[in-house]
């Protein structure tokens, strides 16, 4: 399911990774100490391990061992999923997994619309382009800006969606610590959101994945998918 959570708050993780290297290429004049200094925006998402269980049962993981001998018993009970968890919930997963992104606050709106905001382990952030697909290139320039820093926190606000394995995706807003991305350069980015969107569709498609719907609403995101086996291993330490 790590795929999927990590898809569910895209705005978290594979735009901040890839834009953010066109940011930094552009030349813009970014002080370091304005990119780890500030605290993340608070969205009003509450953070607990209790969120977490109930994302992780309105998502038919296991959490018990009965739970996981059903599966291996019966895996079609597992691989297909309809289902929605809500805003707190996601945002909880996410926060608990082994992942370069802390303290992350998704909240779900209407139409498709996104808000993310959390901190970036810089130590982890080359290897996190890396997965997003950006070039060496991009990854070296990016580096050499952000690499005797920490931590930087972020805020993305846009609209995502998925039907039929084919993803959407649209940026409104993008800032890296106090520093807000350029109006121009947003535009740039949508221009070229559509390497993104086929690079997240074949990722999915190839690890087994086929999602029918994955849509944001108030509060909420709505699934209808099946996924591998294999989106069990992120979860089994919640197995009690």
């Amino acid at each position: 399911m790590k795929k999927v959570i990590w898809l569910g708050v895209l705005m978290a993780v594979v735009i901040v990774a890839y834009f953010i290297a066109g940011y930094f290429m552009g030349n813009l004049p970014v002080a370091s100490r304005l990119l780890g200094t500030n605290q993340p925006r608070d969205l009003g998402i509450e953070l607990s391990v209790d969120n977490a269980f109930d994302g992780l049962s309105s998502l038919n993981h296991p959490l018990s061992t009965a739970d996981l001998q059903a599966i291996i018993d019966n895996p079609g009970i597992y691989t297909t999923v309809k289902t929605t968890i809500t805003d707190e919930q996601a945002s909880s997963l996410i926060s608990t997994i082994d992942f370069p992104v802390k303290l992350v606050q998704i909240k779900f709106g209407p139409g498709g619309s996104v808000e993310s905001s959390g901190i970036i382990n810089i130590s982890q952030f080359q290897d996190l382009m890396t997965r997003a697909g950006a070039s060496s290139e991009v990854i070296n320039t990016v580096m050499d800006y952000v690499s005797k820093m920490d931590w930087a926190i972020y805020y993305v606000s846009g609209q995502f969606g998925i039907s039929n394995n084919q993803v959407s995706l649209d940026v409104d807003k993008l800032e890296i610590g106090r520093i807000v991305v350029p109006e121009s350069l947003q535009e740039q980015l949508n221009d070229n959101m559509g390497s993104v969107e086929r690079y997240i569709s074949n990722v999915l498609t190839a690890q087994g994945y086929n999602i029918r719907e994955m849509s944001v609403t108030d509060g909420q995101i709505r699934m209808d998918m099946d996924r591998p086996l294999s989106s069990l291993e992120p979860w089994l330490k919640f197995v009690q």
